[in-house]
């Protein structure tokens, strides 16, 4: 019998990181700037992917074509994206067939999976690996950052896009000049800061022996419990030793920027600036990129909306459906920008585009009435023979989608989630 009292919120603070213990039932609660030239040699071609997500999803009625083919009438949604045509292919009839849940099901997008479990009076998503932190583990396996997690505004969990393989939402950053700071500031005193991250590493050993003495005085739901913390504490580790090795190779030298952003789009349109060139200058090779539904201000011509959640449950109204519809513009207006920046910038064997497959969509598929089936779905670059837009048989998986982009990455799989096949034939050869 354990007679100490230790605290539920034991944490550790390592480079950055924390783990929080896990609630056990055996225990008692008691600035130099990287240097460089402005112009950057071209990119490697290594495929590269990045995934941004809308969590109220795009209004139905202007996103998916009524033709299918390339010589389709753009709706409104896309629009803005008409001279980039063929560029990208639109997926109508994809979605998870397991999910439902509205609103609560919109952090499958990713994963294929919705779980939700009773916690004593709360319900807890259990999820599991994301398409980009699967495709991060080949793809960034030599590169400063294995994967970054952004947003057009501070995502919570409800919103998050990314997971790991133990279903924990991976943290996003959405403020620009962190950001940058991140990808391209050099730190002032490495030897001090790897001291820092020495120190931290040394702080998980003793974790590491004292779990090991705890361990064997636990019950076996516990154990199990403590075990999976374990691993947590294992991948902070594996975090450790990347920034060790990375910690004296200069950071790419991009000119900083001045820009503060005032409003929800123009903060967005640096997040993606942002994303191009921590793609272009290798920095990481798998990118996701949220789109919360409130944050800054969206500015609709003269009218300002400081959350559109209203708007995306329009009932029907047109008034209401047309202002939903120009901030879902604003979207695509900034998703054009960026794939324009990717085409426009050179690689060795082509334009950062070629190499880089781009989704976009969400895990919703009608905001208004919580719909889960149909997911907008639109996926850009990637060397794809792309189609303008297919449209597949009701119900398909999109993780068939995503078995797909795997294999067109060279990540060898045959299944993502509840896919029953793939779109190859769609979209490759």
């Amino acid at each position: 019998m354990i007679k100490q009292s230790i605290s539920r919120r034991r944490c550790l603070a390592a480079a950055g990181a924390t783990v929080a213990l896990p609630f056990l039932e055996s225990l008692s609660p008691g600035k130099t700037y990287a240097a460089g030239p402005p112009s950057l040699p071209p990119a490697t071609a290594a495929p590269r992917l990045v995934c941004i997500g809308v969590s109220l999803s795009m209004y139905p009625g202007e996103w998916n074509p009524q033709q299918t083919g390339h010589n389709y009438v753009a709706p409104k949604l896309i629009e803005p994206l008409s001279d980039l045509r063929d560029t990208f292919t639109l997926i109508s009839n994809a979605d998870h067939p397991g999910v439902t849940g509205g609103h609560k099901g919109a952090p499958a997008f990713l994963s294929g999976v919705y779980k939700p479990e009773r916690v004593g009076q709360s319900i807890v998503i259990r999820n599991q690996i994301t398409l980009d932190q699967l495709a991060a583990k080949t793809l960034g396996a030599n590169t400063r950052f294995q994967s970054l997690q952004l947003g057009a505004a501070d995502v919570g969990v409800s919103d998050s896009l990314s997971w790991d393989d133990k279903g924990i939402p991976m943290p996003t950053m959405s403020d620009p000049l962190d950001i940058y700071e991140q990808l391209f500031v050099n730190d002032a005193n490495p030897e001090r800061t790897a001291r820092s991250i020495k120190m931290g590493r040394s702080v998980l050993d003793l974790v590491n022996a004292d779990a090991k003495m705890l361990h064997r005085e636990l019950s076996k739901t516990d154990q199990a419990c403590l075990d999976q913390y374990m691993t947590s504490v294992r991948d902070i580790e594996t975090g450790i030793r990347r920034q060790l090795e990375w910690l004296k190779t200069p950071k790419p030298g991009v000119p900083a920027s001045t820009d503060r952003a005032t409003n929800y789009h123009e903060n967005l349109d640096l997040i993606l600036e942002l994303t191009a060139l921590a793609l272009q200058t290798d920095s990481t090779r798998v990118i996701s990129v949220a789109l919360p539904g409130k944050g800054m201000p969206i500015e609709i011509g003269n009218t300002r909306v400081t959350d559109y959640h209203g708007q995306s449950h329009h009932g029907k109204d047109p008034d209401v459906i047309e202002s939903l519809v120009q901030v879902e513009r604003l979207h695509t207006q900034s998703l054009a920008k960026f794939l324009h920046r990717l085409q426009s910038t050179q690689t060795t064997e082509g334009t950062l585009l070629d190499c880089t497959q781009v989704l976009f969509g969400s895990g919703l598929g009608n905001a208004s009435s919580h719909s889960n089936r149909d997911l907008p779905v639109l996926l850009a670059g990637g060397g794809f023979r792309h189609q303008g837009h297919i449209r597949l048989q009701e119900g398909t998986p999109l993780s068939n989608v995503f078995v797909t982009m795997l294999q067109q990455m060279g990540i060898e799989t045959d299944s993502f989630a509840g896919s029953n096949g793939t779109v190859n034939e769609y979209i490759t050869g």
